[in-house]
């Protein structure tokens, strides 16, 4: 089977893209309307695609078919906006073994994903090579191209530059989306691949996002783009500037930073503090989110709206 570097999208995988919550009008009722509205404003502020059903979209807690709906649900509206060829549209797969992996990836391919994000079975720690073996097995029978999702701090499954290597080799396997925070192994694994056409290296972490720029990483996929994304496209900027933005870039990041620090400290989950901040912002109706996850209850607002306020 042979498919295309990233059908209907563009050539390149890179720039910002936020990592979109999911929102509901009850518990559990995805909104249309609510993506809709998160996905042109994403557009409209810069984004060069979107990642639905990931883990700020509470991916791996949505039933399969919620998962493939969100991804068709993305794909009416990013059509309607006849943006095919220039944004990206990303979804998440997860399950808790391949047979699973590979019938998301099908449902996520049918339902109009440019390429899917595969997280590992989380409750089995993998070694390297195994994690790279499951890739490589994924993409084999996938219909449009993969991304590895690499957040070992949750799947307790790292990998290696090697790995990395090995795994970029795959011409159905696009890049990779590494949301730990070792700057140092992400780096790496730019290094590991920087001979190997059309795999990018996007970072999942906001925190050390201008390192990962600087590092040569070719795009962000972030939680906090949700409500930040113009700062985020402006620190690409900056970055992408040189030494002449270097003040800039440390102003940017510094911003993220306390934000990303204030989001934490109200005391619920980030995509819980995120609905409850667009909701604040009059961009979604409802705060919503699939239990088990608890939505951020009435008399801890004022803590997001001072969050926000960093």
């Amino acid at each position: 089977m042979t498919v295309d570097a990233a059908p209907g999208a563009a050539a390149t995988l890179g720039g910002a893209l936020p990592a979109l919550v999911t929102p509901l009008s009850d518990p559990t009722t995805l909104d249309p309307v609510g993506l809709g509205d998160l996905v042109r404003r994403a557009l409209a502020d810069g984004a060069s695609g979107v990642l639905v059903a990931g883990t700020t979209g509470e991916g791996s807690l949505l039933e399969p078919e919620q998962r493939a709906e969100l991804t068709a649900l993305a794909r009416a509206v990013m059509t309607d906006l006849d943006v095919s060829g220039a944004a990206w549209l990303l979804a998440g797969a997860s399950g808790p073994s391949l047979p699973a992996l590979h019938a998301d990836v099908a449902r996520l391919a049918a339902a109009g994903a440019d390429a899917v994000l595969v997280l590992p079975p989380p409750l089995q720690p993998l070694t390297p090579d195994e994690v790279a073996d499951l890739h490589l097995a994924v993409a084999e029978r996938a219909a449009v191209p993969t991304l590895v999702y690499h957040i070992p701090q949750l799947t307790g499954s790292p990998l290696t530059p090697e790995a990395v290597r090995r795994i970029a080799a795959h011409e159905r396997i696009v890049g990779m989306k590494d949301s730990s925070p070792d700057a140092d192994r992400r780096a790496a694994f730019v290094d590991a691949v920087a001979d190997v056409d059309d795999f990018a290296v996007l970072t999942g972490h906001a925190p050390t996002l201008a390192a990962a720029l600087t590092a040569g990483v070719s795009g962000s996929i972030t939680a906090v783009a949700n409500v930040r994304l113009r700062r985020i496209v402006a620190l690409h900027a900056a970055v992408a500037a040189g030494a002449d933005g270097d003040a800039e870039v440390a102003r940017l990041q510094a911003g993220l930073t306390r934000l990303i620090a204030g989001i934490a400290a109200v005391g619920a989950s980030v995509p819980a503090v995120l609905k409850a901040a667009l909701q604040l912002d009059g961009v979604l109706g409802e705060r919503w989110c699939t239990p088990p996850l608890a939505s951020v209850p009435g008399n801890r607002l004022d803590h997001v709206r001072t969050a926000m306020l960093r």
